[in-house]
């Protein structure tokens, strides 16, 4: 058995890497919660006051615009 390293390239294209959105998404969340800190503690009893189910729908839309927007695998 020949110890032979065959991992030359065999002609494949590479594809283009996109970046991950989860990891865009908690840079944008340290970026905020920074920028919080740099401004100064400040009051958050106006978001005490929201309601749940306004969260839940915000998440749901989040949500729909990553599936639509996020690349399709297939080819």
């Amino acid at each position: 058995m020949d110890d032979v390293d065959d991992t030359q390239d065999t002609g494949q294209t590479r594809t283009r890497k996109r970046p991950s959105p989860l990891l865009i998404l908690a840079g944008v969340a340290a970026l905020l919660v920074s920028g919080w800190a740099l401004v100064g503690p400040f009051s958050l009893d106006p978001l005490a006051n929201v309601e749940f189910r306004w969260l839940f729908v915000l998440a749901a839309v989040l949500v729909g615009l990553v599936l639509v927007f996020a690349p399709n695998r297939r080819k």
